[in-house]
């Protein structure tokens, strides 16, 4: 992902042709609990499970952009756009 400091830690990543999975931390958050987890998870298009092997790296960037891919066929994060 890529870093874009602002008044937060943003990161931003680009997969294919979906819309620009975007997430942000807090500059005053101290550790990220499953709360928190489950919603930047969403942002980028992952369940809180993925999310945590993601962060702890079982989950590679090339199988976490597979799950994009195919989950957001139309180009839409289908955790974060109402059907």
């Amino acid at each position: 992902m890529e870093r874009d400091e602002s008044h937060h830690h943003m990161f931003r990543k680009q997969v294919g042709g979906v819309t620009t999975l975007v997430t942000r931390i807090s500059h005053s958050a101290k550790e990220i609990d499953d709360g928190l987890g489950r919603l930047m998870g969403k942002q980028l298009c992952l369940n809180l499970r993925e999310f945590w092997e993601l962060i702890e790296c079982p989950l590679t960037e090339q199988d976490w952009d597979a799950l994009v891919t195919e989950r957001c066929d139309d180009g839409l994060n289908p955790f974060l756009v109402s059907r």
